[in-house]
């Protein structure tokens, strides 16, 4: 009997002991970026509709890449129209990632971002019909950086004004309307590679 009750005893203590061992905590997954991106177009004479295209993380192929010198974040609209990129140096960035980046522009030759932003008229596989345009004035904003998981959160504003209109193809011979474009966008959990 006694046998019986000191083998129930250690049989017990030892679903204790392992009962109270902490599983392995599996890594909780990533969360799905959250990407979205407006361009506004204002035609500065009234013979011409002003027009607005919105992009949601479903048509934006979205990525941001820190290199050694850089940061660099690419939106584009691959089925639409639109395309932003950044480039801030990495000298320019603070320790945090957080921050307000002016872009680059004829204004502020020094601003440390430099930006692009291309308007496709068409794309097809071995033909692209696109306007760039790198003099654009606005800023670029990191508000959250998740190093562990390496997540940035942020927003961008851009402005060209008094520009060609993108979409005309006359914009070669000085033609075509003349319009002011914003394109604005935000960024949340957006994965560095």
């Amino acid at each position: 009997m006694f046998k019986s009750l000191a083998l129930s005893a250690l049989f017990a203590s030892s679903l204790l002991i392992s009962g109270c061992q902490k599983a392995d905590d599996p890594q909780p997954s990533l969360p799905e970026a959250e990407v979205k991106m407006q361009r506004s177009t204002v035609y500065l004479s009234t013979s011409r509709y002003n027009n607005a295209q919105g992009y949601s993380q479903k048509t934006l192929q979205s990525t941001a890449t820190f290199a050694t010198d850089k940061l660099q974040l690419d939106f584009d609209a691959m089925e639409g129209k639109d395309a932003m990129s950044f480039t801030v140096p990495r000298a320019s960035l603070t320790a945090a990632l957080t921050g307000v980046y002016e872009l680059r522009s004829l204004a502020s030759p020094a601003a440390p971002v430099a930006s692009v932003y291309t308007f496709f008229r068409s794309r097809a596989a071995g033909s692209i019909n696109s306007t760039t345009y790198r003099n654009v004035r606005g800023q670029l904003t990191i508000t959250g950086y998740d190093a562990q998981r390496q997540l940035l959160t942020g927003s961008y504003q851009a402005q060209l004004e008094n520009v060609s209109d993108p979409a005309d193809n006359n914009g070669a011979s000085g033609d075509a309307l003349r319009c002011n474009v914003e394109v604005t966008g935000s960024f949340t959990n957006l994965k560095l590679q």
